[in-house]
């Protein structure tokens, strides 16, 4: 049974901050999920993913197929337009980026209550 305050699932990630390395023909990104008191998550925890070529995430582009991860667990879905992360017990995820002929970028998480967020650039060295 789920314990809930105030309408929070607190076993849920309810945002996250993002580690993005600098411009490069490779870029790392971290991924810190948060519970809904902005305190880093404790336990495996999946979210959704996308990425898009637009700041708003509404241009949707393909998960970078050269993606080598770092920690976590990625499973791509069979359109290879979303994936479902899992993070390690930390609620941390990353993964290392080659961005072969892509300029920029940016990394959508879908949290389980349906909100989105999005990252910063990510810059690559075409």
């Amino acid at each position: 049974m789920s314990k809930h305050i105030t309408g929070y699932d607190i076993r849920e990630p309810d945002s996250c901050t993002f580690t993005i390395a600098t411009t490069g023909a490779t870029i790392g990104v971290q991924i810190q999920l948060l519970d809904y008191a902005g305190n880093n998550m404790k336990t495996k925890s999946a979210i959704r993913m996308y990425y898009s070529t637009d700041a708003d995430g509404d241009t949707v582009e393909q998960i970078a197929a050269n993606a080598t991860l770092t920690n976590g667990i990625i499973i791509e879905d069979l359109t290879t337009y979303t994936a479902t992360g899992i993070s390690e017990d930390d609620g941390t995820l990353g993964m290392t980026l080659d961005g072969a002929g892509i300029v920029n970028n940016y990394l959508n998480i879908i949290f389980p209550d349906g909100h989105v967020q999005t990252s910063t650039v990510i810059a690559f060295n075409a």
